[in-house]
């Protein structure tokens, strides 16, 4: 048996894989080796062994020990646990058999001077048999520690191959296997000081340590990337489009009473006109950071074909079941600090920063925690559109910055000459500031987009806003003084045919 010690691993997003050390002995010719040390999470098809020149291997495979091999390896510690055991139990009959002898009820025959000579022996026997038993029991927890663990490495597989070699000498070799049982997540954080045209962001590293042994001065690299995931490239299959023909609906006879129920319902939606359809997404809050004891790290970084390599510096030592926080490193972001405020969603304006979407592509769906001249602000998932050039990176909100959206106008009228109804809709939206400096503004709102020819949208007013055909957005920019109010009008109509019932159109917002 040849012990095998972990000196490298290359942790990734899902799993990890691990490279173990050794040295054997050989001699010239072939000879079976045993190679110890593997964990009991090893994916075995994915072992490896490395020999170096002069020496060749066959029949490399991993081998579960049997009962007998298990059995045999804690022997030695079974027995000692075993007497260590029995001494105590005799240890313990010994002081109730002191405590038994204090009786004298059955014994007249002793005299006063030899029972008050036993009572006088009898406290300093047992404190020092209680003192016995304690330094015993310290030595059956400390050994029954020792003899679990080496019950559980007896347990664990082994690599058995058949080495020749040219020469009589040491030889070393090496083990190298995936483990799942080890994986890390990045966590990110934002640091900004709204004084410049700059933020950091910082990249650390969480790593797991699951397999079920201490890494000792291990020499760790970090990939961006999960080798677990399926690489295969997906296949299209034939689409067909065809007309989709309803199933046809029986009817029956409205009665009178019934059918002047339903014509008063029809009217009542009719009046209500085309309402306007607002949607609102849960706020998606990201999870509260774990927080765990940071570790200096730092090292390179490098790009793959398809992933990122982060190589840390220095060794490391992560004990089984430990979780450690690691500094990666941290990158200077050119942005733009500007407020963003979407009225039709929400009361509040958030600080943000606009940074080029390139600097954010390893970060998609990612949640990171947001430090504001040094105090947390709070958590953000980051969503960046990589088709785009920008995105604005939420800082949080900003209290700062007050906004309102107020419904001014909603008036229904029927269009006679056109066979139309018609609804017209005017917005105020208004904005104060109470920063103590000038601040950029952005604010978005949306004009409804008619999925249907016979429905028109005509804006009446829109403050200068720039409009997005497509979308239907519109956005406002402008500088925002110390205690100034802005005011924004948002006015259009709706149009549609006076047969239709609103519950037949459909207005996408």
């Amino acid at each position: 048996m040849t012990e095998t010690k972990i000196t490298a691993a290359a942790v990734y997003r899902n799993g990890c894989l691990v490279k173990r050390t050794g040295t054997v002995r050989l001699q010239p010719g072939t000879q079976q080796i045993r190679l110890t040390g593997l964990s009991a999470s090893v994916d075995e098809n994915s072992l490896r062994l490395s020999v170096p020149a002069g020496v060749s291997g066959s029949n490399v495979q991993i081998e579960h020990p049997t009962r007998e091999q298990q059995q045999e390896a804690v022997r030695e510690l079974s027995q000692k646990l075993a007497r260590l055991q029995s001494t105590i139990q005799s240890r313990e009959k010994l002081a109730a058999l002191w405590e038994a002898n204090a009786d004298f009820s059955q014994k007249e025959s002793l005299s006063i001077e030899e029972m008050s000579a036993y009572l006088e022996k009898l406290p300093e026997r047992l404190e020092t048999i209680s003192r016995e038993l304690t330094e015993l029991k310290e030595q059956k927890d400390k050994l029954t520690r020792e003899y679990n663990e080496a019950r559980q490495k007896a347990a664990l597989p082994f690599v058995s191959a058949e080495l020749s070699a040219d020469a009589a000498g040491e030889y070393p070799v090496e083990l190298s296997y995936r483990d799942y049982q080890a994986f890390w997540n990045p966590v990110y954080e934002i640091h900004s000081g709204e004084d410049s045209d700059s933020l950091k962001l910082r990249l650390r590293a969480q790593i797991s340590q699951n397999t079920g042994e201490d890494w000792e001065n291990v020499a760790l690299t970090l990939f961006s990337g999960n080798p677990s995931v399926s690489g295969t490239i997906p296949e299209l299959n034939s689409a067909h489009i065809r007309f989709y023909v309803p199933e046809p609906v029986m009817k029956r006879k409205t009665t009178a009473l019934f059918g002047g129920a339903m014509m008063k319902a029809a009217r009542a939606v009719e009046d209500s006109a085309v309402a306007e359809c607002e949607v609102m997404d849960e706020a998606c809050e990201a999870p509260a950071m774990a927080m765990n004891t940071v570790i200096a790290g730092g090292g390179s970084t490098s790009k793959g074909e398809t992933m990122t390599e982060y190589a840390l510096n220095g060794l490391w030592d992560i004990r089984k079941g430990q979780e450690i926080l690691c500094d990666i490193r941290t990158d200077l972001l050119p942005c733009r600090y500007h407020v963003v405020a979407v009225p039709k969603l929400s009361e509040d304006a958030y600080l943000a920063a606009e940074v080029k979407t390139s600097e954010l592509e390893e970060m998609q769906g990612t949640p990171a925690a947001v430090y504001l001249k040094g105090a947390f602000a709070g958590n953000v998932v980051l969503e960046p559109d990589m088709t785009k050039e920008s995105y604005d990176l939420s800082l949080g909100v900003d209290e700062s910055v007050k906004v309102k959206r107020v419904q001014k106008k909603r008036h229904t009228s029927q269009l006679l000459l056109k066979g139309q109804k018609k609804t017209e809709y005017e917005y105020e939206l208004t904005l104060t500031s109470r920063k103590e400096k000038e601040v950029s503004v952005s604010v978005t709102d949306q004009l409804p987009i008619p999925d249907d020819k016979t429905i028109q949208v005509e804006a009446q007013e829109l403050s200068g806003a720039v409009r997005e055909e497509d979308t239907g957005l519109l956005r406002w920019t402008f500088p925002l003084a110390p205690g100034e109010t802005k005011t924004l009008t948002l006015a259009y109509s709706v149009s549609w045919p006076k047969d239709k019932l609103t519950e037949e159109i459909q207005v996408r917002i």
